[in-house]
């Protein structure tokens, strides 16, 4: 991913986190094309399992992923490739 296409990713993650949305069973994937695809996990109150969930879409699957963050629904994190 370039620079700026990142910056411009992590810039928007920032404004969703701040302006809300979607609650854990609201969870959104949006794949843009092939190559860049991005989304929102909504793991739910059991910060153990997002954990598992995080590493899984960092390590495993090899996406780029925001910090788990707590909001309304339960535990969140953003990912992006």
């Amino acid at each position: 991913m370039k620079p700026i296409t990142r910056m411009v990713a992590v810039a928007g993650m920032v404004v969703a986190a701040t302006v809300g949305g979607g609650t854990a069973a609201h969870a959104q994937s949006t794949v843009s094309t092939d190559v860049q695809a991005e989304g929102e996990v909504a793991c739910g109150y059991d910060y153990g399992m997002c954990v598992r969930q995080w590493y899984d879409y960092g390590y495993v699957k090899n996406y780029i992923v925001s910090k788990i963050y707590y909001r309304g629904g339960g535990y969140h994190f953003y990912w992006w490739n």
